[in-house]
């Protein structure tokens, strides 16, 4: 799914006209609602981690010693090989020598606020379902159907967690968690 189809899909769920091929976002005021809608969504649902936007990446210090993280990542963090790292002002924060300064590089778990035209289509769908029931309680505000409403982004919830349990190749019968207990 793409941008544009999105929007469209959202207009659809306020009782709008799609964007027709010639016309622009911003020409549209219901068009530019539904946009920042769909972009406030997509912060929210892509900020909880998913398999295809999260990495492990490593980050090297620059001239001033500091590891300064790009603020086009939603959250980066230290993760379990350095639990003591914190991200601050963009920058890595070593709580145990409370310094911003580094002399080596060191890896931080990142989650990428990825393009919306590169998100699953199960994902996808579930940022649209959000942003949808958002927008209708705003622009149109009537509370009567919201639980339909409600249970449809429950539905995609569902759909785009079974779409990252599928990726993530989890096993729980290979965890170090099993294996313990296995060992009692």
């Amino acid at each position: 799914m793409n941008k544009r189809d999105a929007i469209n899909e959202v207009l659809m769920a306020l009782n709008e006209l799609p964007l027709q091929p010639s016309d622009s976002v911003e020409a549209i005021p219901t068009a530019i609602l539904v946009d920042r809608e769909i972009n406030i969504a997509k912060k929210k649902v892509l900020s909880y981690g998913w398999e295809f936007n999260t990495f492990t990446l490593s980050f090297y210090p620059n001239s001033e010693g500091h590891i300064v993280v790009p603020s086009t990542f939603l959250s980066a963090d230290g993760g379990e090989d350095n639990p003591q790292v914190i991200i601050r002002d963009w920058k890595a924060y070593d709580t145990e020598r409370k310094s911003f300064k580094f002399d080596s590089p060191i890896e931080l778990d990142v989650i990428d606020d990825t393009l919306f035209d590169d998100i699953p289509f199960s994902v996808a769908n579930y940022i649209v379902q959000v942003a949808s029931l958002k927008a209708y309680v705003d622009i149109i505000g009537n509370t009567d159907d919201i639980s339909l409403r409600r249970s449809e982004v429950q539905e995609a919830k569902m759909e785009a967690l079974r779409y990252d349990a599928r990726i993530s190749n989890t096993n729980l019968l290979d965890s170090d968690y099993v294996n313990g207990l296995l060992k009692w």
